[in-house]
């Protein structure tokens, strides 16, 4: 199901269920997920909440909305609720409609903040965070077709490959650098484009 996260959306996930753990929750919330968003201070959900919303704050109304009970064990499983599901779905459709190959933070942002009425998008519309406005920096910063997952299985060899037969063409160069400097160049270029690849949000 997470194939397609990146590590800052997985690291949300994971930050969800130690949210819900401390609390002494038995299912994992969608206030969790968002509580998880924002602590994954490198994914652009966060960057894109900037000052508006404190994690601070989110904190202490979900504290004060929820009764607390004795943390749960890390070895007991929690699973989502259903609203915590259908956020996890949107945030696939939010890619998919945005032609994404990944599902980073800003797509779980964005699936928060599409159903209006719920409690999670209420917290954020009242500091002043809409999905509209959210969705028109997304397209901004990140284009159509764009990938901050790590590379597929087929990418990568494919990479590799090609630095590989620019190296033995090079090894069969003679010591001339008119010839050897343009080859080095494009081997640079190939080592930046598999970084890229290797990136994730």
């Amino acid at each position: 199901m997470f194939e397609r996260y990146t590590e800052n959306a997985r690291r949300a996930l994971f930050f969800s269920r130690y949210e819900a753990s401390e609390l002494g929750h038995v299912e994992i919330r969608s206030e969790h997920l968002l509580v998880g968003l924002l602590r994954t201070t490198a994914g652009l959900g966060a960057r894109l909440l900037g000052d508006r919303v404190s994690l601070h704050d989110i904190h202490r109304e979900i504290e004060q909305r929820s009764a607390l009970h004795e943390k749960v064990p890390t070895s007991v499983e929690i699973p989502f609720t259903h609203d915590t599901k259908q956020i996890l779905q949107s945030a696939a459709e939010e890619a998919d409609n945005l032609r994404h190959r990944h599902i980073g933070t800003e797509h779980l942002l964005l699936a928060m903040l599409r159903d209006e009425k719920s409690e999670t998008a209420q917290m954020l519309i009242r500091r002043g965070v809409r999905y509209p406005a959210v969705r028109d920096e997304v397209v901004k910063l990140v284009p159509e077709g764009t990938s901050n997952h790590p590379a597929s299985s087929g990418e990568i060899p494919a990479l590799m490959n090609g630095l590989n037969s620019l190296l033995d063409r090079l090894a069969t160069l003679t010591a001339d650098k008119t010839e050897v400097q343009p080859l080095l160049d494009e081997i640079r270029e190939r080592v930046r484009q598999l970084q890229g690849q290797l990136r994730q949000s």
